[in-house]
């Protein structure tokens, strides 16, 4: 890969990645060095696909893994994140947002991702099972359980 090609992937999707990076991890801190480990490993590939929409998939498929590589290794990642909370997501100023992102940050994290690229960036869930190595019918059943659970928890809550 052309130093180019490279400097114009990084300004093109780097603030996405950083994105969805944060939105798995729930943590700023480690962002930038998950960040850099997926450009690394894209400097590294001799070749990126050439059609718009499958680079982007790709990305998320690069950046996804180095995530859970990079979590797995942490045996100290749960006392981090607590550590850390405060660093989480900014809740909207809706008084109901807080517990609405609380109850969010207690998804597992392959929920967490599915929401994300459905609802906040817009992939269908065929192009999120591509993504993430599940099945459609899966990534499907799993936005509905998780959405109508989270719909009986503010309801519960009176929210």
């Amino acid at each position: 890969m052309n130093e180019h090609v490279f400097r114009n992937l990084y300004h093109e999707h780097g603030r996405n990645l950083y994105n969805f990076i944060l939105w798995i991890t729930s943590n700023r801190s480690i962002c930038e060095d998950i960040l850099q480990e997926v450009f690394v490993k894209i400097w590294r590939c001799e070749t990126v696909p050439p059609d718009p929409e499958e680079l982007r998939r790709w990305l998320l498929t690069v950046t996804r893994h180095t995530c859970l590589d990079f979590l797995r290794k942490s045996s100290r990642f749960a006392r981090f994140r607590n550590k850390y909370q405060e660093e989480w997501f900014e809740p909207p100023s809706d008084p109901d947002a807080p517990f609405l992102w609380a109850e969010l940050q207690n998804l597992p994290e392959i929920e967490r991702s599915i929401l994300y690229l459905h609802l906040k960036i817009g992939h269908t869930y065929s192009e999120i099972a591509g993504m993430l190595d599940l099945t459609e019918n899966l990534v499907r059943v799993r936005a509905f359980r998780t959405l109508k659970r989270l719909r009986e928890t503010l309801i519960k809550k009176e929210i």
